[in-house]
């Protein structure tokens, strides 16, 4: 759908709600195209599950320390040790 400034602006609740259907809505001032109206996409709502574990497995990987378990007493005398 094409539509000048001036009748956007009348119909903008329609033009909205055809925009929010999926119907792409250019609007023209003076005769050139200057502005279009379309839906937001859709995000995604449901996660794999599957997809996720694995995301969650390599960051793991990535950022692993070696210090999860340890109280942070231990954490230090590590440290501590490591120093001299």
């Amino acid at each position: 759908m094409t539509t000048t400034l001036r009748e956007a602006k009348a119909r903008l609740s329609e033009i909205v709600k055809r925009a929010s259907r999926g119907e792409e809505v250019v609007i023209t001032v003076h005769g050139k195209e200057t502005a279009k109206l379309v839906a937001v996409p859709k995000i995604q709502t449901r996660i794999d599950r599957e997809k996720w574990l694995k995301k969650l497995e390599r960051i793991r990987k990535r950022n692993w320390t070696g210090r999860y378990g340890k109280s942070a007493q231990e954490i230090q005398d590590q440290d501590r040790a490591d120093r001299f």
